[in-house]
């Protein structure tokens, strides 16, 4: 919650620029959710603690929720904090705080939450992205006035899932990871990883991905949308997926399916979808010599990194402004093999903006109704999915709100607007 005692001494012009070096406006975008936060009430006063990525796009959406749920601490996941956006909140009262690296955010951050917690006997909640909290609930969970975590992401599900089938969950766990609604920011994501990798290879490799051999592994939403992206830029595409119903999909919808090492053995650049380790210590022999890879997932996961720096000599290679390491090249030390990694292996679409708009608003407007849900009701510990009805409810909003021929009076009486139950009518 801003407290306005924040350190960092920043002036309004320096704020300002700020703003206009990352080319947009911070406020007045969120009308989706502008319009869910007006309706809002939190009487018991909930807190929430958010671990998000601190971008300059992120900045309107955590003072809305602060203005009904009083954001008491902002973990900022390392590999997308902007410093400026960072230094813009901390003026503002925010409590934000910068982990080392990913372990230390998947073993520390929860002692974080636990003082907060222990600070104040008011209710408190986390919306995350990642599932950093997923092997600390039973921690989190002796809490009485502990509500519950809100998550993003597919990764972080998974890691909730694992941790249940090792042990209960003591807390409740609201998920939009799969649902429809996350389906449509899922659907954008390729295009935007893929236009970040294109600027990358422009800039620093004076290369085009027209006319390469790109593989995709992980044929998820995102890994579609990743494909449809490069065949977009002519780009000869082959995927892989450990599920061999996904495998057959693909086939049947233009996607030729090959071996994982085959595709690694032909591919000039490998995008990684699976939200898993895709390429390991073992896969090092099947690579192109000269491959990139780079990945589509949360965190640094689809690349065994450290078990490549024990048989690779690493080289930075920091060419022009494009972003600091973002690429580096490895070298088998035995074979002299080399391949080239992007933004050492986390997800090479934080080399620029996030996705903005409309989409933005749809995914933020349905993290905050995952937020209501756990703020307003209690729940049994546990994975939950963001019910069908609650969704429906932030997709009449967007309609109303962005396509103009929803907007008109006439379109007010249409079916879509009273559905489900207009499905039944005569």
């Amino acid at each position: 919650m801003p407290n306005h005692t924040s350190s960092v001494h920043i002036t309004t012009t320096h704020l300002l620029n700020i703003e206009q070096a990352n080319g947009i406006n911070m406020e007045g975008h969120l009308l989706v959710l502008d319009a869910l936060v007006k309706e809002t009430n939190n009487p018991d006063n909930t807190r929430s603690v958010i671990l998000q990525h601190i971008l300059p796009t992120t900045v309107e959406y955590i003072e809305k929720v602060n203005s009904i749920y009083p954001v008491e601490l902002i973990i900022a996941i390392t590999y997308s904090a902007d410093q400026e956006t960072v230094e813009l909140l901390r003026s503002r009262g925010y409590e934000v705080v910068i982990p080392k690296d990913i372990d230390d955010m998947l073993n520390n951050t929860w002692k974080l939450v636990v003082e907060k917690l222990e600070s104040s006997d008011k209710p408190l909640i986390i919306q995350e992205v990642g599932g950093y909290f997923a092997d600390w609930t039973e921690k989190l969970g002796e809490y009485p006035h502990f509500k519950g975590c809100v998550e993003d992401t597919n990764n972080g599900l998974w890691r909730y899932q694992a941790a249940a089938n090792n042990k209960p969950l003591s807390v409740p766990v609201i998920s939009m990871a799969d649902t429809p609604l996350k389906h449509v920011e899922d659907a954008l994501i390729g295009d935007a990883c893929v236009y970040s990798l294109e600027k990358v290879m422009r800039s620093q490799m004076s290369s085009i991905i027209a006319g390469l051999r790109c593989g995709v592994v992980g044929w998820g939403h995102i890994g579609k949308s990743v494909a449809a992206a490069f065949v977009g830029r002519h780009a000869d595409v082959s995927i892989y997926d450990i599920n061999p119903i996904v495998d057959m999909l693909a086939y049947a919808q233009g996607y030729s399916p090959v071996p994982l090492a085959k595709l690694l053995n032909v591919s000039d650049i490998i995008m990684g979808c699976s939200g898993r380790r895709s390429i390991r210590v073992a896969d090092l022999n099947d690579l192109k010599n000269g491959i990139i890879l780079c990945s589509a997932s949360s965190k640094n996961i689809e690349f065994d990194l450290e078990g490549f720096a024990q048989l690779c000599d690493i080289e930075d290679i920091t060419i022009g402004d494009i972003g600091k390491c973002a690429i580096q090249k490895y070298t088998v030390r035995k074979t002299q093999k080399f391949f080239y990694v992007l933004k050492q292996g986390t997800p090479i679409n934080f080399l620029d903006k996030p996705l903005q708009g409309a989409i933005l608003d749809c995914t933020c407007s349905e993290l905050f109704v995952c937020m209501q849900e756990l703020a307003s009701k209690s729940h049994n510990p546990g994975i939950i999915s963001l019910t069908e009805n609650l969704q429906v409810t932030v997709a009449k909003k967007w309609l109303k709100t962005y396509p103009d021929v929803f907007k008109t009076k006439d379109a007010e009486k249409d079916k879509v607007y009273f559905y489900p139950e207009s499905w039944y009518w005569e």
